[in-house]
């Protein structure tokens, strides 16, 4: 199975490759779109929408518990319509994204849904502050406040997916709260303070307890790059456009959490990372760690990774290869999983219309959760088209 996984990804490589025809004149379809926008006075408003058309191949499945299977499986990964812009002034702004994201996955647990993925209100006096109250993401890890829709590759880290969940019992990363951010120096310094809910009332947590009350959970960002290197917006390509360098670092913390049947826990999180691209080249790494000290017993989840990417001006090809490292837990022994990702994307309109392809090679330690008993490793072919319109 391996080995026919292995042909087809170099095989649609190859057509990728094959259909990217050389452009002195920018992308094969010409530049990106913005989306359509609707203009009264002062307000305005943007209507996006972004198709994500998902073809995985491989070890996708377990048989009986012992082995992985092959099988393939086509869905929608994201389904998003997005509507924001500015409200009575410049200097309000709002968003409603609603997402029907892993359309008719295989083994999709959320089932087919649409959901509110965004719902925001900025205000924004000066550069060096602004205020937002609404559902959005809390302000760690590079990786995962990077859009989805300008990624280096199809999927984010394992140990970056997982971190979501730790200030929540359903893809908490993503929630109502409370926030000052702002840049600095022109830019050379960008922050953001956030307070949340976290985990709430009745909500299940550590092995099987329910939540009776917890305190604010509280998240905070410094981002740090050099004069003249400042990133103009976060993107996970850049498209051979510019350059920046931007160290960043991240603390979360949602303490006193009580069990309803006596008990509880503390939560901590703290992530440091780095990114660059000069032109087409990109670069970016992190580290993220995670504890939970409760009074069932303690985990510290962790994990890193390094990727990096070369956009080839005029085919508008772009690939791309990624190591990282998960461990479940830290304090436990043979926990981890260790992932190599090969990539390449092609742009026919900028990240309005592409196509990404992967190949993933993930080997799991002996109890790790992807570890089976005759299987200790699984490879995955990802192909993933975009557009966003």
């Amino acid at each position: 199975m391996k080995r026919r996984a292995l042909m087809i990804v170099v095989t649609a490589m190859a057509g990728l490759f094959g259909t990217a025809a050389p452009s002195a004149a920018g992308f094969a379809f010409g530049e990106e779109t913005k989306g359509v926008t609707l203009t009264q006075g002062e307000s305005d408003l943007t209507i996006r929408v972004r198709l994500q058309p998902r073809f995985d191949f491989g070890d996708v499945i377990q048989k009986t518990n012992d082995s992985y299977a092959t099988e393939s499986d086509m869905y929608m990964r994201r389904v998003r319509l997005d509507l924001g812009g500015h409200l009575v002034s410049k200097k309000i702004k709002y968003n409603l994204t609603l997402s029907g994201d892993k359309w008719d996955k295989a083994n999709n647990s959320s089932g087919n849904k649409v959901s509110l993925k965004y719902a925001y209100v900025t205000l924004t006096p000066d550069e060096a502050y602004s205020f937002m109250f609404g559902k959005y993401k809390l302000p760690y890890s590079r990786e995962e406040l990077t859009s989805g829709s300008t990624l280096l590759f199809v999927e984010r880290p394992a140990s970056v997916e997982a971190s979501k969940n730790v200030f929540g019992a359903s893809n908490a990363y993503y929630q109502p709260k409370a926030a000052v951010f702002g840049r600095l120096l022109d830019g050379s310094i960008g922050y953001e303070v956030a307070v949340a809910d976290g985990w709430q009332n009745n909500e299940e947590i550590t092995g099987g307890e329910r939540v009776f009350k917890a305190a604010p959970l509280l998240a905070t960002r410094i981002e740090l790059s050099p004069t003249g290197w400042v990133e103009a917006g976060r993107k996970g390509s850049h498209l051979g456009k510019g350059r920046h360098i931007t160290a960043g670092v991240s603390l979360a913390a949602q303490n006193d959490i009580d069990y309803v049947s006596g008990g509880g826990e503390d939560r901590t999180l703290w992530g440091v990372d780095i990114s660059t691209h000069l032109q087409g080249l990109t670069v970016s790494a992190e580290y993220i760690s995670w504890e939970v000290d409760s009074t069932l017993g303690r985990t510290r989840p962790e994990g890193w990774f390094l990727q990096g990417g070369y956009f080839m001006e005029g085919l508008n090809i772009e690939p791309a290869a990624r190591y990282e490292v998960f461990d479940e837990n830290a304090k436990a022994a043979d926990r981890k999983e260790r992932t190599m990702t090969l990539g390449v994307n092609w742009y026919g309109k900028g990240h309005s219309l592409k196509v990404q392809a992967n190949w993933a090679h993930t080997r799991f330690e002996s109890n790790a959760s992807g570890a089976l008993p005759n299987d200790k490793s699984r490879d995955i072919l990802q192909i993933q088209g975009q557009l966003y319109f």
